[in-house]
Formats: C-alpha cells, sequence, structure tokens
C-alpha cells in the first residue's frame, strides 16, 4: 500500500487541456507573447503549451499546424504568416473540431472561433497624424511596410496613407518593402539610396517603419547619406516593447 501511494503520489499529472501555438515568426516582439502564455499557464493547472515558430515560410507553417493537430492539441491559436497561404491548415484544424483563435494578424478565412488582435488601421492612421504633427504639416516622409501579404503590414499602410492625405503639404516620396526584420529595413533603405528614384530626391524628414526594428535598420541605412541627418531627419516606429532595445528605450534615448 505504501509503494502504491508513493507511486501515485509522484506520476506526472496529464495535463487537462494541450495548446498549439503557431507564431509566424520567432523574433523579439514573439517572444514576448509566448513568454506572457507561459505566465499565465502558471496560474491555469493542468495547460500544457506547444510552441512552433514558422520563421516568416508559409510552407512551414502549414506543415508545422498540421503536425501540431497530430499530436493532439485541444485548441490551435495562430498567427497567420500571410492573408490567403495558411487559410486552408486552418479550415482543417477547426473543421476537425478543434476551436482556433486568430491573433495580431487576419485570415481571409471564416473558420475560425476567436480573433484577437489590435487595429492596425488606427495604429498607421495614428502615426501619419503623429508625423503631420511633428513636421507642422509640410515634409518629405518615406514608409517601411512589414512583410507582403501580412494583414498588419496592409492595414497600417492604409492608415498611414489615409492619414497624411489630409496634409497635401507633406509627400509620401516613397514605400518601401521590409520584412518587419531590423536587416530589411536596412536593406530597403539602402537600395532605395542606391537607385536611380533618389539621385534627384530632396532630403528625407521623416521614416516611418511599420515597427521598430525596421525603422532603427533604416536609421543605420542613412546614416551616411546626405538625404538624412542626424539632427534633422526623424525615425518613428511601432511595437514600443519593453527591455533592452525595445522601443521605448530607443525612444528614451533619442533613436527613435
Amino acid at each position: 500500500m505504501c509503494v502504491l501511494v508513493c507511486c501515485i503520489g509522484c506520476s506526472r499529472q496529464q495535463p487537462r487541456h494541450v495548446i498549439g501555438v503557431s507564431q509566424c515568426s520567432d523574433d523579439i516582439w514573439r517572444e514576448k507573447q509566448n513568454a506572457e502564455m507561459r505566465m499565465e499557464t502558471y496560474l491555469q493547472e493542468g495547460i500544457e503549451l506547444r510552441f512552433a515558430a514558422a520563421y516568416d515560410s508559409d510552407e512551414r507553417q502549414v506543415q508545422q499546424i498540421d503536425s501540431l493537430l497530430k499530436t493532439g492539441i485541444d485548441l490551435l491559436i495562430v498567427a497567420p504568416n500571410q492573408v490567403q497561404t495558411i487559410s486552408p491548415a486552418i479550415d482543417r484544424a477547426y473543421d476537425s473540431g478543434i476551436p482556433v483563435i486568430v491573433f495580431e494578424r487576419k485570415t481571409n478565412s471564416k473558420k475560425y472561433t476567436a480573433f484577437i488582435s489590435a487595429d492596425n488601421y488606427e495604429m498607421g492612421h495614428v502615426m501619419g497624424e503623429h508625423i503631420a504633427s511633428q513636421l507642422k504639416g509640410q515634409g518629405r516622409v518615406l514608409e517601411i511596410m512589414g512583410l507582403k501579404g501580412s494583414s498588419p503590414a496592409i492595414d497600417r499602410h492604409k492608415g498611414f496613407a489615409d492619414a497624411l492625405s489630409q496634409y497635401p503639404g507633406i509627400q509620401l516620396v516613397a514605400t518601401l518593402q521590409g520584412d518587419w526584420t531590423e536587416q530589411s529595413g536596412y536593406q530597403a533603405v539602402k537600395q532605395w539610396l542606391d537607385s536611380k528614384s533618389a539621385e534627384t530626391a530632396a532630403p528625407i524628414d521623416f521614416v516611418f517603419g511599420q515597427n521598430d526594428r525596421m525603422a532603427m535598420g533604416a536609421r543605420r541605412a542613412a546614416a551616411n547619406s546626405s538625404l538624412f541627418t542626424l539632427h534633422s531627419s526623424l525615425y518613428c516606429g511601432i511595437d514600443g516593447l519593453p527591455g533592452e532595445g525595445g522601443g521605448i528605450q530607443l525612444v528614451r534615448d533619442s533613436l527613435l
């Protein structure tokens, strides 16, 4: 009897619920989200999280979602890499009877249980209004978009462009393509500076990166260009993460 009691007491408790989390990428923003989800499991007994990161690959995310389904999960949380390409995998999860929470990024499928996100259109619109206010309605602006085809990039651009359209004295000189990483912001600005379109361009007053990392990449690329000056060219981004290297510190250090 004593041995039986010890074995029962020492056996590992099986989780009541297994949650699969399909992240479209793996970066400081995703790490923050994952950490907050892990923190919540400490307050809820019997929850197991299974994470997968697609590293911005549509094909990999589809495979990872299907793999999570095969392992046996009770709930799928997914941030789709792009609007259209991940939808079939999400549909398969939903059709199999598993509740699906789509978060942060949209899908063109209607097969999900809940959608959780901030208003990316409003983010872009607020940044447009902020820049217009800082420039007093006159100036030249450069935009760097996030991953092509992702809903935050699409919605932030729409909001930003709509806001600037109310200020005829502000010119959106170019909208460059990034992929949310700092290096992509650097490469986008560097390639633009090397292009013919920048040869006759006037100085840029403000750079809007659709996230903080791309804004910082743009700042590095522009450091030695006559079109940007450290004293007059301004940079802004979206996210404002806490901690070392996060947007809050970058603003405090007057880099953004």
